[in-house]
């Protein structure tokens, strides 16, 4: 069976995949066995250059390149070899441009409502007219303060938390960290006609952030991919964890 190296979104980290990694790893048996070899399914997730446990660092600096070596990285310290790329949202972009550099392709490469920008284009402009001006100006404030500016907490909410239970709704926020202001306005270039491997798209049916429509206008993108709809808001993680890692383990 696979195993899973899972990139996530902007403004987030390693811990937004923690409910979907307690689903793929569950042991089959009640109670499990005192001893494995090992376990049936290894799952990683990573934190991205200024987010997660790197937090300290200035995420609005981070460029695109950077990101992509953490994940090699990652992939080379695990000795990954038989194993499935994930990215969500713009960790889709991180993923796809990962490909090139990592030292084995996965076996499949799963985006969960992954930016797929078209040929040029800053992932940023996948986002609604509002977001994309936020950004903007959140970019300019950081520019002029020389420090992170973290996005208002209203439009976490009102884009990003939509379909979640109150509770949800307000760890989400509370774990929300800056945006990678240079990540999402730099211009991105995907080979998408000679990839490695296949890709599944998942669409999700509820976004706020990026619509469905726009979600399979990106997953049409890439030739061959075969997309899987979802049930869900932007915070599929938090939301329908256990349907996300189904989906993953059956791709």
């Amino acid at each position: 069976m696979s195993d899973f190296l899972l990139v996530h979104g902007a403004g987030q980290g390693a811990k937004s995949w923690g409910k979907v990694w307690g689903h793929m790893t569950a042991p089959e048996q009640h109670p499990p066995p005192l001893y494995r070899a090992r376990q049936a399914v290894r799952v990683r997730a990573v934190d991205l250059p200024g987010h997660g446990a790197d937090a300290a660092r200035d995420a609005g600096m981070i460029d695109l390149a950077e990101a992509v070596k953490s994940v090699v990285r990652v992939a080379e310290q695990e000795s990954f070899s038989d194993y499935t790329l994930v990215g969500h949202e713009l960790g889709g972009t991180v993923a796809l441009q990962a490909l090139s550099e990592l030292p084995r392709a996965p076996r499949r490469v799963v985006l969960v409502c992954g930016i797929v920008p078209a040929s040029g284009q800053p992932a940023v402009t996948t986002y609604p007219t509002p977001v994309r001006l936020l950004v903007r100006l959140c970019k300019t404030l950081g520019a002029a303060t020389g420090r992170d500016i973290p996005a208002p907490l209203e439009a976490i909410n009102r884009y990003r938390c939509g379909g979640l239970d109150p509770m949800d709704r307000i760890q989400t926020i509370g774990h929300f960290g800056p945006l990678p202001l240079r990540m999402l306005t730099e211009p991105v270039t995907l080979s998408l006609d000679s990839l490695p491997c296949p890709v599944t798209y998942v669409v999700l049916n509820d976004d706020r952030l990026i619509s469905a429509s726009r979600q399979e206008a990106m997953a049409s993108r890439i030739p061959g991919a075969t997309v899987v709809q979802l049930d869900s808001g932007h915070q599929v993680t938090v939301q329908r964890p256990r349907e996300l890692a189904e989906t993953l383990l059956a791709a």
